[in-house]
């Protein structure tokens, strides 16, 4: 797999994580004191850590059997 799809994999999973740090904390000023926004805040960096992780498991495995 090329490295520069590697490196734009991590980075698109981290900007979701990103956000959701942005809707929790209350950067985002138009929302910011509304406790639904900041429970989809929790969400959105759940599903960014759980993007990252498979997104994590599948490189493993397409290493292990490409022998890259």
């Amino acid at each position: 797999m090329n490295k520069y799809v590697v490196m734009l994999n991590y980075a698109a999973r981290a900007m979701v994580m990103v956000l959701g740090v942005a809707w929790v904390a209350g950067w985002i000023p138009a929302v910011s004191f509304d406790p639904n926004v900041r429970m989809f805040g929790v969400v959105v960096i759940l599903f960014g850590v759980y993007r990252l992780a498979t997104f994590w498991a599948q490189h493993q495995e397409y290493k292990r059997y490409n022998d890259e």
